[in-house]
């Protein structure tokens, strides 16, 4: 049950890569993890290599033995990058120690408590306006919309998110200052952007009927003098929930307390110490937890932390299928869970990269019994898709 090799691979996935880890064992018996450097985290594939390196030798079933040393080796610069690499080796361990053991990971976390996993379609329309290339058929104006929602309803589907766009003259386009497209570093808010935003989701509810929730993420795209608009603005919408990305707990809290539809966020958090001051001003409805870059089993422990403060958790989840996986078992095991999020529109080569897909059945992902997280990718798939110089956010929209 010692670990003889760590290594990292990547592959196209379109407008960005899709990474992975694999642990090896001396007997042959290998665990995987799916990461990322495209959501603004170049470098993670260094620190898993590095502290990779003080795995060789050791059990693989002693992740939590790993995840102590490892936070002693980077103690002055936590969460960031090295959370994220942590996080990944951690889950590529917990696969390796469940499939050793010949059980699913969600037995390592405590067992399944439910057996199907509500979800949610995630960027319901946006990948199809964003990247038409990859996600066909293209999406350019509200009726492509209205077509969304009416597909998200027919397909079983009882809630779906989607993203800013401005509706003008022209073509829809994202509206994303937070993350540079456009560069709008002041973040401020406009009648014209609030109008766009109500139209979009009065069209995405058209086609969607009245019985499949709405979702809508803002992001890091506004301050919370415009988050306070646009809440005020959609609060006869009755959303599902409105998500918004902030680093600072209190003035998070202050723009829930003036919102009538519920407020998610953290999902860029790594950590208990940085979740904890959210939980302590009731900052949030609902405590997104990105298990791919926390780690799956320090994720059951902010979600212990969520329900003591009377939350609930939903998985951050836009990756590849091993993420999906990887986040179901967590999903599957954690009692205080609201949802999961999952991206129903693929890329054309996602099936040849992994043995197994999630499967969908009316509106939920099935919780899989095999061995470890259920699914692995397949090396040579991996390696017939070389992966891009660059992806993400540091080659979003780049000329």
């Amino acid at each position: 049950m010692h670990i003889r090799e760590i290594k990292t691979f990547c592959c196209d996935a379109g407008w960005r890569n899709y990474r992975f880890v694999k642990i090896t064992t001396e007997d042959g018996v290998a665990g995987w993890s799916e990461f990322d450097e495209g959501f603004g985290s170049p470098g993670v594939t260094s620190v898993i290599e590095q502290l990779g390196r003080r795995l060789v030798g050791q059990d693989v079933r002693h992740h939590e033995r790993f995840f102590a040393e490892a936070s002693c080796l980077t103690r002055p610069a936590p969460g960031g990058v090295v959370g994220e690499g942590i996080g990944a080796i951690e889950n590529a361990l917990l696969d390796a120690k469940a499939k050793t053991l010949g059980i699913p990971c969600h037995e390592l976390l405590g067992g399944k408590i439910r057996d199907r996993v509500k979800v949610y379609w995630s960027h319901a329309p946006t990948w199809r306006i964003n990247h038409p290339s990859f996600f066909p058929p293209a999406i350019t104006d509200l009726a492509g919309v209205q077509a969304v929602g009416a597909e998200v309803r027919e397909r079983g589907f009882s809630a779906c998110k989607t993203n800013l766009f401005l509706h003008d003259d022209g073509p829809l386009r994202a509206w994303r200052p937070g993350f540079a497209v456009p560069f709008y570093p002041e973040l401020n808010v406009d009648p014209a952007l609030i109008r766009s935003i109500r139209t979009h989701l009065e069209a995405l509810r058209a086609g969607a009927g009245p019985d499949v929730e709405l979702l809508i993420d803002l992001n890091f795209n506004a301050k919370p003098e415009g988050l306070l608009r646009i809440v005020r603005a959609l609060e006869d919408l009755d959303l599902f929930w409105i998500e918004i990305d902030s680093f600072n707990p209190k003035a998070l809290a202050y723009v829930r307390s003036h919102s009538r539809n519920p407020i998610a966020s953290c999902e860029t958090l790594i950590g208990l110490r940085q979740f904890l001051p959210f939980f302590q001003e009731q900052a949030m409805d609902v405590a997104i937890v990105d298990v791919p870059w926390n780690g799956a089993w320090q994720s059951m422990k902010i979600a212990a932390l969520a329900e003591a403060h009377d939350v609930n958790v939903a998985p951050h989840n836009f990756y590849g299928h091993l993420s999906t996986m990887m986040n179901l078992h967590f999903a599957a095991a954690v009692p205080n869970l609201r949802i999961m999020e999952v991206d129903v529109d693929r890329l054309a080569w996602d099936r040849e990269l992994f043995s197994h897909e999630p499967e969908f059945e009316a509106g939920h992902l099935v919780v899989p019994d095999r061995p470890g997280w259920g699914t692995e990718p397949i090396e040579e798939a991996i390696l017939a898709h070389p992966p891009k110089v660059s992806g993400g956010l540091l080659q979003y929209k780049r000329s």
